[in-house]
């Protein structure tokens, strides 16, 4: 008898947990090839590349909204042709809304992220200082778009965001970038 009502709770709490898991909230991480778009001198267009990687977490609180954390690192070699070979790493933190199609494989979505931004081996002009290496208030407004390939994993075919820095460049401190990434969601638990 023991053995028996052992056996019932057992089951029971294996169904409880099924049950959370097929109706609770659900995660994934994105691995994403990042590039980014910037100028260097304030009102001018003396353009140039970042490339890079990024990783993104996301918790969804159910099947529109989640959180998200963002960490990138870029380079650029030769910045502005001026010898500098700079690093961008940021990390950002924000709310993202996914509007999902029934039953459909592709899953758009748009978000918000602040957070900051440390550049290295550049030039950043405060005053009459300078310095190689600067942290800077960062964000970016953006959304993208996931094609699902299987339950747990998707393509990122693309997250187009405008990409907010705000580095010392002596003038204004306002860096208008545009940051593009692709990559692979991997996602866990079920809906």
């Amino acid at each position: 008898m023991r053995a028996f009502r052992t056996l019932v709770v057992l089951l029971l709490a294996a169904s409880g947990v099924a049950a959370i898991a097929q109706s609770g909230t659900k995660a994934e991480v994105a691995l994403n090839y990042t590039y980014v778009h910037s100028n260097a001198p304030p009102g001018g267009c003396g353009c140039f590349s970042w490339n890079g990687g990024s990783a993104a977490a996301a918790w969804h609180f159910n099947d529109r909204f989640a959180v998200v954390g963002d960490f990138a690192g870029v380079y650029s070699g030769n910045l502005d042709s001026s010898g500098l070979s700079s690093t961008l790493v940021s990390y950002l933190f924000g709310p993202r809304y996914t509007y999902r199609l029934h039953q459909g494989k592709l899953i758009p979505y748009g978000q918000v992220l602040l957070g900051g931004a440390h550049a290295s081996n550049g030039y950043f002009p405060s005053g009459a200082t300078s310095s190689s290496s600067a942290n800077a208030f960062a964000l970016t407004l953006g959304g993208g778009l996931d094609i699902a390939v299987t339950e747990h994993v998707a393509i990122r075919a693309g997250q187009v965001e405008y990409f907010y820095t705000r580095f010392p460049n002596g003038v204004n401190q306002d860096q208008n970038n545009l940051r593009v990434s692709a990559g692979v969601v991997l996602r866990f638990g079920s809906r």
